[in-house]
């Protein structure tokens, strides 16, 4: 172990006069001593992780005169803000007194020490989120590493240096359990190359270079006393609750591990905009006893499907439920949606007691309401299952930030199924799904996974390009994005629309000019 290290541990457990008391346990001890360029502390929930990465860089800045400490800058991640402020923020506040720092800049999340060194809090919630990180960074950490992509380890990694010390290092703490697990777990536990490498970085690979400190809730003797956090852990699914007490890793993993990543496929509602050339369509599984599940999707001009609206809830007659989709189904302007289709489980047009079928009875209802009549879904249970996963994992360019270390454009994608935040139902449900353990391909059967049906309803039928804008509009945005006065634009414009008309067969019809545009 630094001896370095250990007396800086020493030296702010007693230090009184900054009221800091910081009695590192063994195996946060054993992570700061380390001097391996790559470390990972934890496994488990509950054992310290944050606070001890907080520590960490705490008392790496320290070790650095005011002179050379002007030169040193610390990176401490998370994958997206809120988790950002609300864990690793939130703990500095709480652990950190403010006279171990000269200031805390709120509004840039940077700290900064005594001897000029800095860090700063960030997250990186999508993958093209790292070139916004370029500099010179004496020790990167990521909270919660398990919730990055192996990329957004990896591609950070040209920044990871420091001008007055060779000794930088990228770190991590986490639990078992996130989009990351099976890369963290090769690179850290197994020590081993990931599948997402490629052939240079898998002969580049040095185990050595790689640390695991692993410690669980009973580690931290906080936690491990308290029945209340132990029965909080037990309450998850055995598979989840065993990795979160224990550490385990390869067990918590469900069948869209790998695909669903909640920074990429959840969104906030208010940020999205529809618009009205966008396809709708709705998905929707029946049930009674068990909860009916409706979902609202659409799809815009760059091929992004989103789950906009869901509605989940048990106990309704055919024709009420219809009622409530009708309730439902308006925009912000009170009118009415448009859907293409309505894709229902096919159980529900199942003729059991008498020859008017739940999805007819439904179906006469929405109809008063102008909304398309439901047809049978598909009986392809895993086709479903793989055309939800692809859809999740899949990503669409939408435009590209540049590189100024290779000099070169990388691609800004997002997620090419996207389910709002106003669907708690939908999000909850898809981590959680299980493999079947007799046929890995397919997910087993699991109580509440109504939403996933509907889901995977919808998808299946969806059908045919994505809506393209209508042509007065593109014309519209070519003719104002010209860089020429009003006069040049008039006359282009009718140049773009015969241009336009060629990509679709909707004629435009043309506009008389205003009286000032001739002028």
């Amino acid at each position: 172990m630094s001896a370095t290290v250990t007396s800086g541990v020493q030296r702010f457990a007693k230090d009184e006069s900054r009221r800091l008391v910081y009695q590192a346990y063994p195996h946060q001890l054993a992570f700061h001593g380390s001097p391996l360029r790559h470390r990972l502390l934890g496994g488990a929930a509950g054992p310290g992780k944050t606070y001890a990465l907080i520590m960490d860089h705490l008392l790496a800045c320290s070790q650095f005169s005011s002179t050379d400490g002007l030169q040193v800058h610390t990176l401490l991640l998370r994958r997206t803000y809120p988790k950002l402020s609300s864990t690793v923020i939130t703990r500095f506040r709480e652990k950190i007194p403010k006279e171990c720092y000269q200031s805390f800049n709120e509004q840039k999340g940077v700290v900064t020490w005594h001897n000029g060194s800095t860090t700063q809090f960030g997250s990186m919630q999508y993958e093209h989120d790292v070139w916004g990180w370029q500099g010179q960074w004496y020790k990167i950490g990521y909270d919660e590493l398990t919730e990055f992509t192996f990329s957004q380890w990896n591609n950070i990694s040209a920044w990871n240096r420091c001008p007055v010390s060779a000794h930088a290092t990228k770190d991590g703490a986490t639990n078992p359990i996130g989009i990351g697990a099976r890369w963290v777990e090769d690179l850290f536990v197994k020590n081993r190359p990931c599948s997402e490498m490629d052939s240079k970085q898998r002969s580049a690979y040095q185990s050595q270079d790689y640390g695991y400190f692993p410690a669980t809730y009973q580690d931290n003797p906080i936690y491990a006393n308290d029945p209340r956090y132990v029965a909080n852990l037990d309450a998850y699914q055995d598979a989840v609750s065993r990795a979160l007490k224990f550490g385990i890793w390869g067990v918590a993993g469900g069948y869209f591990e790998g695909a669903w990543d909640e920074a990429y496929n959840v969104y906030p509602a208010a940020s999205f905009e529809m618009k009205p050339w966008y396809k709708r369509w709705l998905g929707g599984d029946w049930g009674f006893e068990h909860n009916s599940a409706i979902h609202w999707f659409c799809m815009d001009d760059r091929g992004v499907v989103r789950i906009y609206r869901e509605f989940v809830d048990n106990h309704h007659t055919p024709e009420e439920l219809a009622e409530e989709i009708a309730r439902l189904s308006k925009d912000e302007n009170g009118a009415t949606e448009k859907y293409q289709f309505f894709s229902l489980s096919h159980d529900a047009f199942a003729q059991r007691h008498d020859t008017n079928p739940i999805g007819v009875r439904m179906g006469d209802v929405l109809k008063r309401f102008g909304i398309v009549q439901p047809g049978p879904s598909t009986t392809d249970k895993i086709g479903r299952e793989q055309i939800l996963y692809d859809f999740l994992k899949g990503r669409i360019k939408t435009g590209v930030v540049f590189n100024d270390q290779t000099q070169t454009e990388e691609p800004v994608n997002v997620a090419r199924l996207q389910i709002a935040d106003c669907c708690p139902n939908a999000i909850s449900t898809i981590p959680k799904a299980p493999r079947d353990e007799k046929n890995s391909e397919e997910i087993a059967g699991f109580l509440g996974d109504d939403a996933l049906q509907s889901i995977g309803y919808g998808l299946y039928q969806m059908f045919g390009k994505p809506a393209q804008k209508p042509l007065d509009v593109r014309v519209t945005e070519r003719v104002e994005a010209l860089n020429v006065d009003m006069s040049q634009k008039m006359l282009q414009r009718e140049r773009i629309i015969k241009e336009e008309q060629k990509k679709g067969p909707h004629p435009i019809r043309l506009r008389r000019p205003t009286r000032w545009a001739r002028n």
